[in-house]
């Protein structure tokens, strides 16, 4: 709810990439040195890293002389970062350059001359300071972050973290959603949570303000945790400004230093021993639809062209790890589950028709959503049982229908009827047609046309039969194996329309 609060009483706040340069705090003193080491001596959250004394000692010598032993190189290093994102939306830096920000923003040793609320902050002071049990279990994922890269740094210290920007123009989009006619993918969903696949691209759920509200200290949703599981994304907060709606922003080769359970005020974190696999995190922010009607075709391209801009980047820059997202903006931002799921069904569709070599997957996560996990499940065995793929014209398809004088409510409470009918569309054989209009040019026109209308209707008379076994209302069957019946004959006298016309 304070998320919610912040972002409407902040949203009129204009932002300039300037506002967001952060400087060394004390710099200018004669002895920053000094400071710099006094500071980490007078941190009391920083006295019980390490239980025994030496390896508390190591530890900080480690930061004074290994870290922080170059202030010069400190101020050079945040003018490279905002050289980099300025010029090439992109910004390279190594592991242990990363935990140099980090530590930065943990000691309260930048400033800037901006404020946004909750957003964007970059000293870890509230949290360090208020003793709630929220802000104690946050500032435990950054303690044990920590500790754990000081441990592992010989062997992570130089590998290479990438945060990048992908923007696509709407004409661009349109473009290339228009031109994609022949795309299946492959897609799951599952009951676990979007950071539970090893090895994969995992949505953040994401304010357009990058990093939500992860240093607050009232909120903890899905783009907080995701902020606090993999800490060394949160210096995207540096530098990245608030993404307009044709872009999204992938941190590449992150490690998940916390694991939790609970949300909000019930997140507890505890540490992840193993961090041998890495991350990426992609970040999009869905629209809130909180009086707007998300089914109309400029809100629905909106999220189309978000979705599309995230994917492709991921698919470019990381084509063999699979993309795992789930409820996106359908929280607190209130949108449908349906329509976000075939949203990004489609825009993967799109995405993975313009990155040709991507051999990913998209993994919707359902968590405790039975009604979506019971969605997807009965989709795939409905495709499954029909001997058909999912593919991007039929998802097209199903987007058109949704736009067509449906609307939130009319979803509601798992709507048998119209779910029937989404079923119905995705798993329409389009390859037999494709198939059936190369075969009218051959010389067995007429043979070749009424076999596989023959074929088509033999095709749809099973699928009808698999989404009855899969909802017991035979009343509202019949209703729905009217309707398709006449569509069967509608397509079946458009072919042959179509026939007489070129034979004539």
């Amino acid at each position: 709810m304070m998320k919610f609060i912040n972002k409407i009483f902040f949203q009129q706040t204009r932002m300039e990439k300037s506002v967001l340069y952060c400087r060394l705090k004390g710099f200018n003193q004669q002895n920053y040195l000094d400071y710099i080491h006094q500071t980490i001596d007078s941190d009391q959250t920083l006295q019980d890293i390490f239980q025994d004394q030496t390896g508390q000692l190591g530890f900080k010598n480690y930061l004074k002389h290994e870290i922080f032993n170059n202030p010069n190189q400190l101020r050079s290093d945040l003018d490279a970062i905002y050289q980099q994102w300025d010029t090439k939306a992109k910004v390279q830096l190594k592991r242990v350059e990363n935990f140099r920000l980090i530590m930065l923003m943990y000691l309260g040793l930048l400033e800037r001359d901006f404020s946004k609320g909750g957003f964007y902050l970059i000293d870890m002071a509230y949290i360090k300071q208020t003793k709630s049990h929220l802000c104690q279990q946050k500032l435990k994922c950054f303690k044990h972050y920590i500790k754990t890269f000081y441990l592992n740094q010989d062997s992570i210290k130089d590998q290479q973290l990438v945060f990048s920007k992908n923007s696509i123009t709407k004409e661009q989009f349109v473009k290339n959603f228009d031109q994609t006619n022949n795309q299946i993918i492959d897609f799951e969903f599952t009951q676990l949570k979007n950071e539970d696949h090893k090895n994969s691209t995992v949505v953040d759920f994401a304010d357009e303000n990058i990093g939500g509200l992860v240093l607050d200290t009232w909120n903890c949703a899905q783009e907080e945790v995701i902020m606090l599981i993999y800490p060394e994304a949160i210096t995207c907060m540096l530098f990245i400004p608030k993404m307009k709606e044709t872009e999204a922003v992938l941190i590449e080769n992150l490690k998940k230093y916390s694991n939790y359970t609970g949300y909000e005020k019930t997140f507890v974190s505890f540490p992840n021993e193993d961090i041998r696999d890495s991350y990426n995190v992609l970040a999009i922010d869905a629209k809130p639809f909180y009086r707007d009607d998300q089914f109309t075709k400029d809100n629905i391209y909106r999220e189309l062209l978000k979705c599309y801009a995230g994917f492709e980047l991921s698919l470019k820059n990381q084509p063999n790890c699979d993309i795992s997202t789930g409820r996106w903006g359908c929280g607190i931002f209130g949108g449908n589950i349906y329509l976000k799921a075939l949203i990004q069904l489609l825009s993967f569709a799109v995405a993975t028709n313009q990155v040709k070599q991507s051999k990913s997957k998209l993994i919707i996560n359902c968590v405790n959503d039975q009604s979506l996990f019971e969605f997807g499940a009965t989709l795939k065995q409905l495709l499954q049982s029909s001997g058909t793929q999912l593919n991007v014209i039929n998802l097209k398809e199903s987007i058109l229908f949704l736009q067509s004088g449906i609307d939130d409510s009319m979803l509601q409470n798992q709507n048998t009827q119209l779910i029937k009918q989404i079923f119905t569309i995705l798993t329409k054989d389009i390859p037999q047609v494709q198939k059936l209009s190369q075969q009218i040019n051959s010389n067995d026109k007429v043979d070749a046309l009424q076999q596989n209308i023959k074929q088509g209707e033999g095709q749809q008379q099973q699928i009808n039969k698999n989404i009855e076994s899969q909802y017991q209302d035979k009343e509202q069957y019949q209703k729905r194996k009217t309707i398709i019946s006449g569509q069967t004959i509608c397509i079946a006298f458009g072919i042959l329309a179509s026939l007489y016309i070129f034979i004539k």
